[in-house]
């Protein structure tokens, strides 16, 4: 629980710290455009967790995707009736078993718990950050979700080391690996996610 608590507490810190250097750097953007980035250095702190279904992070991060897949359709609808398609293909998506889906895939299997997966799920966040405000706020969601996603790894492995020793914990347990460590297939999702949504964000 101490540990959730601190990843709540970063991943809080992250989003405000987020939207805070969006007013301040891009004084242009409007209000969805600096809440749209708050909330994706906000999600970013809680996706390694997605990998384990019963911890609150994955819990959460599950209820605000089923709370973007109602918003993001109704903001295209009004605002950007152009991306209203692909914005209710996105939200179906999200809605029906993506999450059981993506867990399937995961399974604890710590693939989660790299630097590919925060460079690709970061994508991922960009690009629902892109359909809810558009392009002023994909590359600085992007950056948000993937600064709070390093914090997360660097937290559990700060962790590790207090409760193990430093000099006793193991290098291969370290969390901020390149391709973290699992199956196979828990590798090519998480590329797969990160390819098809750098695709659609290169589209723009």
């Amino acid at each position: 629980m101490t540990k959730c608590m601190t990843h709540q507490a970063a991943a809080i810190a992250v989003g405000v710290g987020a939207g805070a250097t969006s007013i301040s750097l891009l004084p242009h953007l409007g209000l969805d455009a600096v809440g749209a980035i708050a909330l994706s250095g906000y999600v970013g702190a809680l996706l390694p967790d997605i990998d384990d279904e019963n911890s609150l992070n994955f819990k959460i991060t599950r209820f605000l995707t089923k709370l973007a897949a109602v918003v993001v359709p109704s903001i295209q609808f009004f605002y950007r009736p152009t991306d209203l398609i692909l914005a209710v293909v996105l939200s179906l998506f999200m809605v029906s078993r993506f999450w059981d889906l993506l867990h399937a895939v995961m399974k604890r299997g710590s693939r989660t718990h790299s630097v590919i997966a925060a460079v690709c799920l970061s994508l991922g966040v960009a690009w629902v950050a892109y359909l809810t405000a558009d392009y002023a706020a994909a590359l600085p969601a992007f950056i948000a979700a993937g600064t709070g996603y390093l914090l997360h790894l660097l937290l559990d492995d700060l962790q590790s080391a207090a409760e193990n020793g430093l000099n006793e914990m193991p290098e291969t347990a370290s969390a901020l690996t390149i391709l973290g460590r699992g199956k196979a297939v828990e590798l090519y999702g998480i590329i797969a996610i990160g390819l098809i949504c750098g695709f659609a964000l290169w589209g723009i």
